[in-house]
């Protein structure tokens, strides 16, 4: 088996470290920024005053290593061509080098760095399971709206999947979605949703039909946060902090039928 990277891979690599060597790593260290990856990281990426939520500062820094990364061309490198991505052939190979690399590298932080963040799934060379899923289950009118939504910044989404009396077991979950009019009406709660103090949207994961403990019937739902019913109860702390882990209830929130995301009863099949 040969485990050599390849020439243009590296060539990349290069390119990439300058790129943070010149632009992303003085943005760190300009003002105090470097408080939010040293020793007192944990304090300073904790508002303590707001439940333990993540900082404006802190996630604005973020999204300013984002917005230089994008202009530079690296943000979207793993996104199809369509989304302004490179669709490499190898797609899958070279963000695995490239995450490692960001990951291990000792001046770039070690995996905790306005470059590469592992604790916040942060990288100037973007992740987008969000943006994977929407493209491949999502219909030409969700694709054309919330796609380039998402690379501004402007539609964030939380996954609703787990309840806290079901956990992993999803199939057996216990939010239900009933047909009402022209659309459903969703009740139930759902826990660690990451992200939900300042997501959007919910992708919510309700049963309108089938039997507890079978995939079918279970269906997701695009939900826009600011819906009437849907309220965030609490956030649960972690360790480290901050804590983004939400509990959300739903009651009776209504969604028209064109929030499915996927197929109606084969929601499981993006999740």
């Amino acid at each position: 088996m040969n485990f050599d990277v390849p020439a243009e891979l590296t060539s990349y690599l290069e390119t990439l470290g300058s790129f943070i060597e010149c632009t992303i790593l003085p943005l760190q260290r300009t003002d105090d920024n470097n408080r939010f990856f040293d020793h007192r990281q944990e304090y300073a990426r904790t508002d303590w005053t707001q439940g333990g939520i993540p900082p404006k500062e802190w996630e604005g820094l973020i999204d300013q290593a984002r917005v230089l990364a994008d202009r530079a061309g690296f943000y979207r490198f793993a996104l199809p061509q369509v989304y302004g991505g490179q669709e490499h052939p190898d797609t899958n190979l070279w963000m695995s080098v490239i995450r490692f690399h960001s990951a291990a590298h000792p001046g770039y932080g070690g995996g905790l760095g306005t470059d590469n963040d592992l604790r916040k799934e942060h990288s100037v060379v973007g992740n987008f399971p969000d943006i994977l899923m929407m493209h491949h289950f999502g219909t030409p009118e969700q694709r054309a709206s919330f796609i380039p939504q998402r690379l501004r910044g402007r539609f964030r989404v939380a996954v609703g999947l787990t309840q806290p009396d079901h956990g992993s077991g999803a199939t057996f979950l216990s939010t239900r979605a009933s047909p009402v009019g022209e659309g459903f009406e969703i009740t139930g709660r759902k826990k660690w949703q990451m992200g939900a103090h300042h997501c959007t949207h919910l992708i919510i994961f309700a049963r309108p039909s089938g039997r507890p403990g079978s995939a079918r019937g279970i269906t997701a739902f695009l939900v826009a946060r600011e819906t009437p019913g849907v309220r965030v109860s609490s956030f649960e702390w972690s360790s480290p902090m901050p804590t983004d882990h939400a509990t959300v209830e739903l009651e009776k929130v209504w969604v028209p039928a064109s929030s499915v995301l996927g197929r109606v009863d084969h929601g499981l099949a993006i999740a």
